[in-house]
């Protein structure tokens, strides 16, 4: 619903519209990844494969305008040559999407992989993510460094392995004993 009539109103969004459905579309992403609320929009939005809606309406408003055009010169286009022109299309908006990613201040270690590889990431058939699969790749979860950072523990030392001072996801993944 919220990309209803998105072809007539791309041209008129205005920043501070763009942030008010960013800001809808992030609340959404955060309950599908079923992730905390301090993961950041931009690491939301790539772990839940849903490309943010401006470029969405963009997609939509160009596939739109480029009918319009081929049917103002007398042109009627084939489904497969429609489908041809939303892949490029959409590719652009990939591209776009993957330079966000790129220049995200926050979820820089979540946008930082998967932006390579945002297209196949959104495209796959397979896998899902879970609660603690999300901590994982967001580092936002039971890590002592996130939650020290929060306010909810003292320090941000492992309490499995006595020989680490900070407790991140990539601690816990490569070298954690438990």
């Amino acid at each position: 619903m919220a990309l209803y009539g998105a072809p007539v109103w791309y041209d008129a969004l205005s920043r501070e519209n763009k942030l008010v459905l960013r800001r809808a579309q992030r609340f959404l992403a955060v309950r599908v990844i079923r992730g905390y609320r301090t993961v950041s929009a931009e690491a939301a939005l790539a772990l839940a494969g849903s490309m943010p809606w401006d470029l969405d309406a963009l997609v939509l408003a160009a596939l739109y305008k480029w009918r319009g055009d081929q049917r103002s010169h007398g042109q009627r286009p084939a489904p497969r040559e429609i489908e041809a022109e939303r892949l490029r299309t959409e590719e652009d908006a990939f591209a776009r999407w993957r330079e966000r990613l790129a220049d995200s201040t926050y979820g820089r270690r979540t946008t930082g992989a998967i932006a390579p590889a945002i297209t196949k990431w959104v495209r796959r058939r397979h896998g899902r993510l879970t609660f603690r699969l999300t901590q994982v790749l967001s580092g936002h979860g039971c890590f002592g460094a996130y939650l020290f950072k929060i306010g909810r523990e003292p320090t941000a030392e492992c309490h499995h392995c006595h020989r680490c001072d900070e407790d991140t996801a990539q601690h816990t993944l490569a070298s954690c004993s438990a």
